[in-house]
């Protein structure tokens, strides 16, 4: 699938944090006095949220989205497609049950990776895949989709984490557990973060399903981190846009002329 380069899409915008947040990160050196669970960092001890928490997120979103009545509805309305999704009990690629993925994995000939390329990606409601691992990818496929880390876009940290206290609670007993307090290392509210995601190679449906995605984030739907039922977690995306580069404007991209940006919420490109 990725033989050949058929599009990409660059996606820009910029995440705030509408209410505190906390993306965990193990202490690697006891220091005393210290949280024990400390926001993720970059080398300079900035906070930085990982592409991996944010796709997390997201896949989790579109598996929820896709698991409705009217999200299935509403995507086989505006593209046709009405294949099933997976799960981890049932995945859509099943290298223990599937004989015929089995063999091509197992295939070393010249033309191995189209014939898997093809079963795996094949016409839309035909190919092995799922519209969700096409997007983030499965166990015997890449993904489409990557996210990256998300810096700090601006001055909004000015004033450091912040300490949020709490207490285990005997859920039986509905009381505090004795010597059990723990405190938790959060950004503030209205901390802004870059946000960068690259699409490969998409048809027109997995765009249509990113864009569905992008949505849920300006809409606030998505939450991230830990400690979201006590009230974290919350975000937003804003500003987004995007690049399209495919097969007729690549060699301007790279020769470094001035391609454009789109805003999402244009008439845009529809992929392959």
């Amino acid at each position: 699938m990725f033989d050949k380069f058929i599009n990409r899409y660059i996606i820009k915008g910029e995440l705030i944090s509408v209410t505190a947040l906390h993306v965990g990160a193990a202490e690697d050196v006891f220091s005393p006095g210290g949280c024990k669970n400390p926001f993720f960092r970059n080398a300079a001890g900035l906070p930085i949220i990982p592409g991996s928490s944010l796709k997390g997120a997201m896949r989790s979103f579109l598996e929820l989205y896709l698991s409705s009545n009217s999200g299935k509805q509403r995507l086989f309305e505006e593209t046709g497609y009405n294949q099933g999704i997976c799960n981890r009990q049932q995945p859509c690629a099943d290298i223990k049950k599937d004989s015929k993925l089995k063999e091509l994995l197992k295939d070393k000939g010249a033309d191995a990776e189209k014939k898997l390329s093809d079963y795996l990606y094949g016409p839309r409601n035909e190919g092995g895949l799922c519209i969700i691992c096409r997007i983030f990818g499965s166990q015997c496929s890449a993904a489409k989709l990557s996210i990256r880390d998300a810096g700090l876009s601006d001055d909004t940290f000015q004033d450091g984490f912040e300490i949020r206290s709490g207490v285990s609670i005997d859920r039986n007993c509905g009381t505090k557990v004795d010597k059990n307090k723990f405190e938790t290392e959060v950004v503030p509210e209205d901390t802004h973060f870059s946000f960068c995601a690259v699409l490969e190679n998409a048809d027109s449906t997995e765009w249509e399903v990113v864009k569905k995605l992008l949505k849920a984030l300006e809409l606030g739907m998505i939450q991230i981190g830990g400690m979201k039922s006590r009230g974290l977690g919350e975000i937003k995306l804003v500003n987004a846009q995007y690049q399209y580069i495919d097969g007729e404007n690549i060699a301007d991209y790279l020769a470094e002329e001035n391609i454009g940006f789109i805003k999402l919420n244009n008439q845009d490109k529809g992929g392959v």
